[in-house]
């Protein structure tokens, strides 16, 4: 079927010249009703030859079927002999570029053609297609259509196909089925290179298909990204790895004094930041103090000289002998402004000189706060002013510390000090960037343009990508590719803490006003807000790639247009920071004025830098930690658990209620160390279980229900005790407290829970273990309020009772034991 273009079939008609053809023709049946032939009207493009053909058919009327042929029909067909459609008359039409034509017999209801044949036609316009009945006739209305050809053989497809070999073996096979005689041969003909090409694309194509199609499922995927998105689903946050941390000691010069401001910078290695320096930046104000810089232990005229093992407290030896010194450094001491000392031995105590010291001898104290932990105090003797501090009990020292020696030279003294100038130090390169909109150009140093996708509307909202810093060549370690990936702070791993990076992110709108935006884990539960949407999220990929990424509108805030974001981060391996002791020793001393010409180190080795969580350990533990710990409350067993998982509740027990509209889960709680639920604690049990409950479930705490006794226990006493004395250890074994040597009683609340029964032989058991007991007699035991005699072998509870025996003479109705005593020492 030949494909018409109209535009060029119109502007050829415009210009045929002294040609001319048929445009269109019309049809008329007469009479009305009963019709016996056809008028047709037919017009031209011009009026070229229309005269000649009117000459012509006047001439010879028999010409005008000669000149105007019919062809097509099915009943009635047409032709040129008598019965058949034909031209019978040609007379002129209503314009002049037109013709009335006269047929009969009229045809059937099919397509006839009318052609033109005669000198200066146009063979494009000489046909024209035409009905005699023009309408729809048929049920359906259909046009007409032609068959189409019928199908070629489907190529073969080798499903098996999936690498580079096979697509290219598929694709020689083919070639050999449908090119009759090719045979494969030489690489370097062009059929070849095609093959070949065509093979690597269909190669990295069903590679790419295949780690897709991975990455949906937890077990088969390997990009970190996904692997972090599937574990979040199941309450798992994998670890991104932590930048390491310290403390580093610093002394300042004479008479420096004040608040050290946020990112000092501190390295190892040489003097410069050049090499292979490992960063460390401080984050928070530190109050730093000359005064602090190196104190000495009091000794009271050489009378204490040593502190053991074990100690709390210390007197302190300022430098100076001031009231007004001493008085500073308790009152940096009781603001909270000062909370660690450092003590380190310096000398070696045997020797008096550095030589042979152990350098391990050094511990971190933390003070205790308040008033309590340092107070000025005086010598009389000497007039000398001291500054008394206490620390933690659990910071007791581990080591004996020596601070006045006597050696062969003489006295030395300062052979351990302590260290308040302290201050907590991050591993990580300082880097900035500042992302721009993507219409505005870059003009300098670390800008790049965030890119919003959909147009700021779509899934994912606008996205940042972290550029990547990557040192030179001759400093790195690993090569040219040496990256140092972005850092992130400290977080215990285990899967219940999320990850968070070391980003510091401010959005500049386009006022000038400068916004901070919080890192969240995700976005979901963030809304478009400016108060509850000013959020963005940081993943990092199996490359040490981070994408920085906002919200859409919908999920957390989106970006506003215009708006510039400046980014403040540190990067670095985390390994790479856990350095040891004495190797920060170098800092920026024109960073203020406080530290200039101080000294710094730091007193331990640097261990807790973490590698990321590879993905084989991810894997393995997130359907096991899914199992361990599920953050949600669905059967009752779960509302147990969970319950339990707050320190203040020892037991916990649930059941279902029907309130008549919905169903209601009444959770027991036996708290901890006591039989008294108070407010507080019912209000963190509603708020905890709140968090995890099904929805369409309401919540009830209740507190237990105790069911008081009466016991009475009949025993028998060695001959060889007094009774009485028996007794007393007897009240004491089976109280609700403790016994003098700090074992719980019988009876204490800790150690009896829920549906819990009472046993005739653990009572008979306790009471055989007090020595001057021989044995027991009976034993008989009933609830408070029952009116039986009781029973003498096991007294059962229901599910939400708990078993409660204060044995308090003032309060008969909370339980009571009493003891029958025979025999013994008269």
């Amino acid at each position: 079927m030949v494909v018409v273009d109209q535009e060029a079939l119109k502007e050829r008609a415009r210009n045929l010249g002294a040609l001319n053809g048929m445009s269109f023709v019309l049809v008329d049946l007469q009479p009305p009703g009963m019709p016996t032939e056809a008028n047709l009207e037919v017009h031209f493009f011009n009026s070229n030859e229309l005269a000649a053909i009117l000459g012509e058919v006047v001439a010879n009327p028999s010409a005008a079927s000669q000149i105007f042929p019919i062809s097509g029909g099915y009943r009635i067909t047409a032709g040129s002999m008598t019965g058949q459609v034909r031209v019978t008359g040609v007379g002129a039409g209503p314009t002049a570029t037109s013709l009335a034509l006269t047929v009969a017999p009229i045809g059937d209801y099919s397509t006839y053609t009318l052609s033109l044949d005669h000198a200066n036609v146009d063979p494009i316009f000489a046909d024209l297609p035409f009905k005699f009945r023009p309408g729809c006739f048929t049920t359906d209305c259909a046009p007409n259509w032609e068959s189409p050809p019928p199908p070629e053989e489907d190529p073969g497809i080798d499903y098996l196909a999936k690498d580079y070999d096979s697509f290219r073996h598929t694709m020689i096979a083919a070639m050999g089925k449908r090119v009759p005689g090719w045979r494969p041969t030489s690489e370097a003909d062009l059929d070849q290179t095609l093959l070949e090409l065509f093979s690597a694309a269909a190669d990295e194509l069903s590679d790419y298909q295949d780690r897709v199609m991975n990455e949906a499922y937890l077990g088969t995927a390997r990009n970190r990204v996904s692997l972090a998105r599937h574990s979040r689903l199941m309450d798992y946050h994998i670890h991104q790895g932590n930048q390491a941390s310290t403390w580093v000691a610093m002394e300042l010069a004479s008479g420096k004094d004040g608040v050290l401001p946020a990112g000092l910078m501190a390295w190892t290695a040489g003097p410069d930041l050049a090499g292979r320096s490992q960063m460390f930046r401080t984050r928070e104000l530190v109050r730093v103090n000359t005064l602090l810089g190196r104190m000495g232990l009091y000794t009271w005229s050489d009378t204490q000289r040593t502190l053991s093992a074990g100690s709390v407290s210390a007197d302190l030896r300022l430098a100076t002998n001031t009231q007004l010194d001493a008085d500073t450094v308790r009152d940096l001491i009781r603001s909270g402004a000062v909370t660690h000392l450092l003590i380190q031995e310096w000398l070696n105590p045997a020797t008096g000189v550095s030589a042979g010291r152990d350098p391990r001898k050094r511990q971190l104290l933390k003070l205790i706060p308040g008033p309590a932990a340092a107070e000025t105090l005086r010598d009389p003797l000497t007039g000398r002013r001291i500054v008394r501090v206490r620390w933690q009990e659990a910071d007791r020292l581990r080591e004996k510390y020596c601070f006045t020696v006597q050696c062969p030279s003489g006295k030395v003294e300062d052979v351990s000090l302590f260290h308040g100038n302290l201050v907590r130090a991050f591993h990580g390169r300082l880097q900035q960037a500042h992302f721009l909109p993507p219409d505005q150009p870059i003009t300098g140093q670390d800008q790049y343009h965030y890119e919003r996708t959909d147009l700021g509307t779509g899934r994912w909202g606008t996205i940042c990508l972290l550029p990547e810093l990557r040192v030179p060549q001759e400093d790195a370690k690993d090569g040219p590719a040496d990256l140092h990936p972005l850092a992130y702070r400290s977080t215990e791993p285990g899967g219940d803490v999320p990850p968070r990076s070391t980003l510091e992110v401010t959005v500049e709108l386009p006022d000038g006003s400068m916004n901070p935006w919080e890192e969240r884990i995700s976005l979901i539960h963030s809304d478009g807000s400016p108060e509850g949407g000013n959020h963005f999220g940081v993943e990092t990929d199996e490359e040490r790639r981070s994408v920085l990424r906002f919200g859409n509108g919908i999920n957390g805030q989106e970006l506003p247009e215009g708006a510039v974001v400046h980014c403040q981060y540190q990067v670095g391996d985390p390994l790479a920071g856990n350095v040891g002791t004495d190797t920060i020793v170098h800092f920026d001393q024109a960073f203020d004025l406080l530290v200039n010409q101080a000294t710094v180190w730091n007193p331990f080795d640097v261990t807790d830098g973490r590698a990321p969580e590879p993905p084989r350990e991810i894997i393995r533990r997130v359907p096991e930690a899914f199992r361990f710990r599920q953050l949600r409350a669905i059967t009752l067993a779960d509302y147990v658990r969970r319950a339990e998982e707050l320190p203040r509740v020892s037991r916990a027990t649930a059941r279902y209620a029907w309130t008549g509209s919905w169903r209601t889960v009444q959770i027991t709680v036996d708290p901890a160390g006591t039989e008294t639920l108070d407010d507080d604690l019912r209000r963190q049990v509603a708020a905890y279980l709140d968090a995890v409950r099904l929805i369409g479930e309401d919540l009830e705490i209740r507190p237990p229900r105790f069911v008081p006794l009466i016991i009475a226990v009949s025993l028998c006493i060695d001959e060889s005790y007094w009774p009485e004395d028996v007794y007393f250890v007897l009240v004491q074994e089976f109280s609700d407290g403790f016994t003098p040597d700090g074992r719980r009683g019988f009876f204490h609340p800790d150690l009896w829970s829920f549906g819990q029964e009472l046993h005739a032989s653990q009572i008979v058991g306790r009471a055989q273990a007090v020595e001057g007991v021989d044995h027991a007699v009976s034993v008989t035991m009933k609830r408070w309020d029952e009116i039986t005699a009781g029973t003498q072998a096991i007294l059962r509870v229901r599910p939400n009772e708990i078993i409660q025996v204060h044995n308090d003479p003032d309060h008969m109705e909370l339980g009571s034991i009493s003891f029958g005593l025979q025999g013994g020492r008269r």
